[in-house]
């Protein structure tokens, strides 16, 4: 399961994405990203580069990672939902001040197996 492990926006793509963010500009989106790490529609880690990623960053120092990816989906046939609250999981963003965590992200895995993963960091200087 995913409790308590840190999910990580991306491997790969977090080091493509630190020069772009840099500049901190508008919304940077990659495609192919180079990797997505997130649950699965059960809960289990999987890292996959079927992915898509949108980066923003603000004059504020906020930024947002938006991860879609395809994953093998919940046993169960229904759609999964996992946040801070439900895993004690960390999210990992590599932004132009450096790798940042966060509790202040989700994720939805579709009944088909359609993830998104968001991370959101807040006022980091």
């Amino acid at each position: 399961m995913l409790t308590r492990h840190l999910v990580l926006a991306s491997a790969a793509a977090l080091f493509a994405l630190a020069a772009p963010m840099a500049h901190a500009a508008p919304a940077v989106v990659i495609n192919p990203a180079g990797g997505c790490g997130l649950a699965d529609g059960n809960g289990n880690f999987v890292f996959t580069t079927d992915t898509k990623a949108v980066v923003t960053q603000n004059n504020n120092n906020n930024s947002m990672f938006q991860c879609k990816a395809n994953v093998p989906p919940s046993a169960s046939g229904s759609a999964a939902r996992f946040d801070f609250a439900s895993t004690g999981a960390l999210c990992g963003l590599l932004t132009s001040t450096g790798l940042q965590l966060t509790d202040q992200w989700h994720e939805t895995v579709s009944a088909s197996g359609e993830a998104m993963l968001i991370c959101l960091v807040t006022g980091k200087p």
